[in-house]
């Protein structure tokens, strides 16, 4: 094998494995409304934001985001918004009564039909999913196939939601 052929097999595999770590891993889970979820085979829109929290205490800051951004839910199928909470799996008891709790707290089925939890098992979702930080929630926006367009991390802000508005448009945010 020469060098150039060599060269260009390492090129190949480098972009393969350069790719596959932009497609978010495959989780099978549920919306508070209890119906199957797959992610991402479950995605119906041209974009998705995945608002993912850490932790009970991001929730308000996980509500700001999605009011924020309610007005991208305007055409479904060009745009949806996901709560996903990343949760560590502690079993199907377990499970049940976090769910049930947050059930409690997301009355209107149109939101829990958004809210999808995510029971993990941390120790390989959060590098699939390129997690460093969880002090604050993570924003991603990805097309239909789970293919990540951009993320943003932090709380909503002017500066934020604009990062985020132009990762779904595709224009520039000002």
């Amino acid at each position: 094998m020469t060098v150039r052929a060599l060269l260009i097999l390492l090129g190949g595999l480098l972009a393969a494995s350069a790719a596959q770590a932009d497609v978010l891993p495959t989780i099978k889970a549920e919306t508070l409304n209890r119906a199957p979820f797959m992610v991402p085979g479950s995605f119906t829109a041209a974009r998705n934001v995945l608002l993912f929290s850490f932790g009970r205490d991001m929730q308000q800051a996980v509500d700001a985001w999605d009011a924020a951004l309610a007005d991208l839910r305007t055409d479904p199928k060009a745009c949806q918004v996901y709560n996903m909470p990343l949760i560590p799996n502690p079993g199907a008891l377990v499970r049940s009564f976090i769910s049930g709790g947050m059930r409690g707290i997301y009355k209107d089925a149109g939101v829990r039909d958004r809210v999808v939890v995510l029971y993990v098992d941390e120790a390989k979702v959060m590098p699939a999913l390129a997690v460093t930080d969880r002090s604050t929630p993570l924003v991603l926006v990805v097309d239909a196939g789970g293919q990540e367009i951009g993320r943003v991390q932090g709380t909503a802000s002017a500066a934020t939601v604009g990062q985020v508005r132009a990762l779904v448009t595709g224009t520039p945010s000002p």
